[in-house]
């Protein structure tokens, strides 16, 4: 029997990859539940990213890398799976309902005809100024719009479908995780779906501490809502949350 700190599993052309690190297992305690209640019999190789592996894992095999900045473990993580492309996702998503497998699968089979280097499965939505003046991003395929280059979070960490290849060259790059998102690659084609999202999930951290409604998430989803000794933002975040939606609302990314 292969002990769980084994490389990853033998190749496959898809693979979903979990990025998480030792420091962060109690956010990893809240969410992997989750990833079992809502996607119980995922049809692609499952990997999370960790330092060491002490303790077994509710889902996914563990790929392993010395502790160091988020960059780098990042890279080290996905270099051991085995696979064409990665469905990533952060370790604070909190999957909210029954993960839609056909509708992946269908959105998995166009990264590849299509030869995509990334499609986000989170819509990029559109703000009141962008539906008054009719403005749309470019459709290349039923379903499938093209991410402008100017677009302010043209690479961002929402759940995505990356070119395995494609995304490690991106991290070649010394940046932090927020330049990360803002960094755009000419001649690459990253695209987002127009609607009906395969994975419902909310974040439940931001830049290290669990955002003020994470246990009201929790609850909602059927898990206890106890958050351990990581800080949690005052309810004043409440109020600078709304303003940054209401503003998206009105008018959204200026570049768009």
């Amino acid at each position: 029997m292969k002990s769980p700190c084994s490389a990853a599993r033998k190749s496959a052309a898809v693979a979903a990859f979990i990025c998480s690190s030792d420091s962060r297992i109690d956010i990893l305690e809240r969410t992997l539940p989750a990833v079992q209640k809502f996607w119980p019999t995922c049809r692609y190789p499952m990997y999370v990213g960790l330092n060491s592996c002490s303790r077994a894992l509710l889902v996914g095999a563990p790929v392993i890398a010395p502790p160091t900045e988020w960059r780098r473990e990042f890279t080290q993580q996905l270099a051991k799976i085995e696979s064409d492309y990665v469905i990533v996702m952060l370790d604070d998503f909190l999957i909210q309902a029954p993960v839609d497998q056909d509708r992946l699968a269908h959105l998995v089979e166009s990264t590849v005809r299509l030869n995509l280097d990334y499609l986000r499965l989170v819509p990029l939505g559109r703000s009141l100024l962008a539906r008054a003046t009719g403005r749309h991003p470019l459709e290349i395929d039923p379903g499938l719009q093209r991410i402008r280059e100017r677009h302010p979070f043209y690479s961002a960490l929402q759940i995505a479908i990356w070119r395995k290849s494609h995304l490690l060259s991106m991290l070649d790059r010394p940046m932090s995780i927020w330049e990360f998102e803002r960094q755009c690659v000419r001649e690459a084609s990253h695209c987002a779906i127009k609607d009906r999202p395969p994975i419902a999930y909310r974040h439940l951290v931001e830049k290290g501490r669990w955002l003020p409604y994470a246990r009201s998430l929790l609850r909602g989803a059927g898990f206890p809502s106890e958050l351990g000794d990581r800080p949690v933002w005052p309810v004043t975040r409440y109020g600078q949350l709304f303003v940054e939606q209401l503003s998206w609302v009105v008018l959204g990314y200026a570049t768009r």
